[in-house]
């Protein structure tokens, strides 16, 4: 495939033989001609790539900021000529091609880089790129070859001294990891070995030509809600990534005291804390500012969902007419919070909400730890 260069220099050497020829300019149309076989020559030396088998190894595809990560490739290439190879990473910070060291024909070739986790954001690796290029750069053709994988960069987070909750699961004020009340049915889900069998929807995995089985809740277990504000804010990535890092304190302080907890973005996305932490992290991670986040809509949603102790409103911008919104759920949450990262101006808090503001992630820590429900 010719290169930007070779369709500039293809178009040039179209234009001369066409004038040389209309003129009778001989050399001119030789001229003309010689363009264009140097182009033909250059797609003709690249040719077809023949396939690639590649694996990467990544030791943890779950890391913070900070930290780097070493990615291993093995590759091998099944063609009769050498194979420039380069590696797509895609960040939070852009996308570049990693160049690796080439691939002799019919031979395997072991490499590696390093991915430097500077912020919050996942991470997309490959899918690998191999192909060839002719000297004179007037062709190219590269192709990608196995898949694409994955790191989520999650935030910092910080354990909390407790967790305020309207009531709790246990009559002694003891939250602990027993459930007992009544369970109820929440969803359907796939199932993994362990499962009980009296479980399984028969009719569901009958239609869906898998098994899934019954989820069921117990409502008697302190329920928190936490919903992450992804509305684009005049602090863009850098505020949302302190919120998602004050999101991330509750929920891991939640979790890790045996409490049952919901994440939901405004945009939509929801996860529980019923498959780990790491999950609630991952989506976390994957939180972008996003124009066709609608608070309202996330309001009535969680409406809809089974009712809960506390819910905690997390956003780097809030207006008055944001927390009159989020108090109508007093009925629905025994405990209503709003948490304001980043933010200069202060909205007020109508009544049954309770509002906590810092200058980032570290200060809501801090704050969130001097208040009364943490003595």
């Amino acid at each position: 495939m010719p290169t930007t260069r070779g369709w500039l220099v293809a178009a040039a050497g179209a234009l001369l033989l066409t004038a040389g020829v209309v003129s009778q300019y001989k050399e001119v149309a030789v001229l003309g001609a010689v363009a264009l076989l140097a182009v033909a020559a250059a797609v003709a030396v690249v040719g077809r790539p023949a396939e690639v088998v590649a694996e990467r190894a990544i030791p943890a595809v779950r890391t913070t900021p900070g930290s780097t990560v070493r990615v291993r490739i093995r590759a091998r290439n099944t063609g009769r000529r050498a194979l420039q190879v380069s590696e797509r990473v895609a960040g939070a910070d852009g996308e570049r091609h990693v160049p690796l060291p080439p691939l002799a024909a019919r031979a395997t070739g072991e490499s590696g880089y390093r991915v430097a986790a500077a912020r919050r954001g996942v991470i997309e690796l490959g899918p690998l790129r191999a192909g060839r290029s002719d000297p004179l750069g007037l062709a190219e053709l590269r192709r990608g070859y196995g898949p694409a994988d994955r790191i989520w960069v999650h935030p910092r987070w910080e354990h909390l001294r407790a967790i305020p909750v309207g009531r709790v699961a246990d009559p002694d004020g003891v939250v602990d990891n027993a459930r007992a009340g009544t369970l109820t049915f929440h969803t359907l889900r796939d199932y993994v070995p362990g499962d009980d069998l009296r479980h399984v929807h028969w009719r569901s995995s009958a239609r869906l030509d898998k098994l899934v089985v019954r989820e069921y809740i117990d409502t008697s277990q302190t329920r928190v809600c936490v919903l992450l504000d992804d509305r684009p804010t005049p602090g863009g990535d850098t505020r949302l990534d302190e919120a998602a890092g004050a999101a991330a304190s509750i929920l891991a302080t939640g979790v890790r005291s045996s409490l049952h907890c919901e994440l939901r973005l405004v945009s939509g996305r929801g996860r529980e804390s019923t498959a780990g932490l790491p999950t609630l992290l991952d989506l976390l991670a994957e939180a972008r500012p996003t124009p066709e986040a609608d608070l309202p809509a996330a309001l009535r949603m969680a409406r809809a969902r089974p009712a809960g102790d506390t819910a905690v409103l997390v956003s780097g911008a809030l207006t008055d007419a944001d927390l009159r919104l989020f108090a109508q759920l007093r009925d629905r949450y025994a405990g209503l919070l709003a948490v304001l990262v980043g933010a200069e101006e202060r909205p007020a808090a109508p009544a049954g909400v309770t509002l906590l503001a810092a200058g980032d992630a570290a200060g809501f820590a801090d704050r969130w730890n001097e208040a009364p429900w943490s003595r």
